[in-house]
């Protein structure tokens, strides 16, 4: 193996590991704490709570519930992608087991019924306009779309759904991990169950709320076929994609002049973003502009791999993701001698600016809403959750 094969071994087999080992993970993270919590009180305090011992048994199951799903996951795709012995995994790290915690979250968000409200407010306003710019389902197949940061795929299958030839962009391994598995192991709607919620602790209204139950998907990502019930002739099979890798490294401009950690020099990555000059005729990014350690690095890939009479179609907030991360990344250009370190975080813009930067830099916005009230993976019967407000937007390269 060479280099960077065994850090790309690492890496996933530390995800797959996360999934393997979620079960013991949660029953560190949830059970021994409350058990020890639990313990501490006298006689007295534990008959005010005489239902607690039950409902450790019930967090205990729901754990269980999980870790079959997450155990599955692991030994399906770790045979698919390649590292099948387990016993030569790297052991997962407590990022990696978090992200198992988020990912749950993710699947009601994107795959539940929970979660069609939030898909509705924010994958609606994108599709909506997406099918209006191209009413003729027929001529669809023809239309390129992008999905950056496509998370567990659902918004690749429902532009599918509509006859759009759609690639999903992503960089976690958690994540195309999990999308791979559900887009292809799935046979029927509600194939699948977790208890999402068992690691949020606050804003609880009932115990057995905590603990319940969320089957998936609520709809088939097989039976995107349908469409061809009413148009035979559209090629559903070829029109997805996935592309695992970095967004401005596989999709940016070819002439940066710069080499850094999320800007390779990979031969592949090098031909690939050439083949993306000037391709897509929608790039619809979800939740996904305030990812950026670099927005100006963002704007100038989607510039780059839009078409001229193009789309890009943006929904979500500025919760910029990089504000408290302390890493850095190091770039090089051919007249350093020696690479710079440049911390992720330090270029987080306000809604103002970024809007000023996006005109500046070619695009001009054919529709604009502001302060739409969202909740990204929120749970329905919660008594607290979180609440953006979101810019919805479509953008095209103005006409020099």
């Amino acid at each position: 193996m060479s280099t960077d094969d065994i850090e790309e071994y690492k890496v996933l087999s530390s995800v797959l590991d996360a999934h393997k080992n979620y079960g013991n993970w949660a029953n560190e993270q949830l059970i021994i704490s409350k058990q020890r919590k639990y313990e501490s009180l006298n006689n007295e305090e534990k008959s005010l709570i005489e239902w607690f011992p039950n409902y450790l048994n019930q967090l205990k199951h729901s754990i269980d519930i999980n870790s079959s799903y997450f155990t599955n996951i692991a030994d399906v795709m770790g045979s698919i992608w390649g590292a099948p012995e387990f016993e030569t995994w790297h052991k997962a790290s407590s990022l990696d087991f978090d992200k198992i915690r988020s990912i749950m979250i993710q699947y009601v968000r994107e795959w539940s019924s929970d979660g069609h409200i939030e898909r509705e407010f924010s994958f609606g306003r994108i599709l909506d306009f997406a099918e209006k710019a191209f009413p003729v389902v027929t001529e669809r197949p023809n239309v390129e779309v992008l999905v950056p940061g496509s998370g567990l795929g659902r918004l690749v299958v429902e532009f599918v759904k509509r006859g759009f030839s759609t690639q999903g962009n992503e960089l976690s391994y958690h994540m195309l991990l999990n999308s791979n598995f559900i887009l292809n192991n799935t046979y029927c709607a509600n194939n699948f169950v977790l208890c999402p919620f068992i690691h949020k602790n606050s804003n609880v209204e009932k115990r057995n709320y905590q603990c319940r139950q969320v089957y998936f998907p609520d709809f088939n990502p097989g039976d995107i076929s349908l469409i061809n019930e009413q148009y035979p002739d559209i090629p559903v099979a070829d029109l997805m994609s996935m592309i695992a890798g970095g967004f401005v490294d596989l999709y940016g401009p070819p002439d940066r002049g710069e080499i850094s950690d999320t800007y390779t020099n990979d031969p592949l990555a090098v031909e690939f973003r050439k083949q993306n000059a000037n391709k897509f005729h929608i790039i619809a990014t979800c939740y996904f502009l305030d990812t950026a350690a670099n927005i100006i690095d963002y704007l100038k890939t989607i510039k780059y791999s839009l078409r001229e009479d193009g789309y890009w179609i943006n929904f979500g907030p500025l919760l910029w993701h990089f504000e408290d991360d302390d890493n850095e990344y190091t770039t090089k250009t051919p007249d350093q001698s020696t690479p710079q370190r440049v911390p992720f975080k330090g270029l987080e813009l306000s809604k103002d600016d970024l809007i000023e930067l996006i005109e500046k830099m070619g695009f001009e916005f054919v529709i604009h809403e502001s302060n739409l009230n969202s909740t990204y993976g929120g749970d329905i019967k919660s008594l607290g959750s979180w609440n953006y407000k979101c810019e919805y937007w479509v953008c095209r390269k103005k006409i020099l």
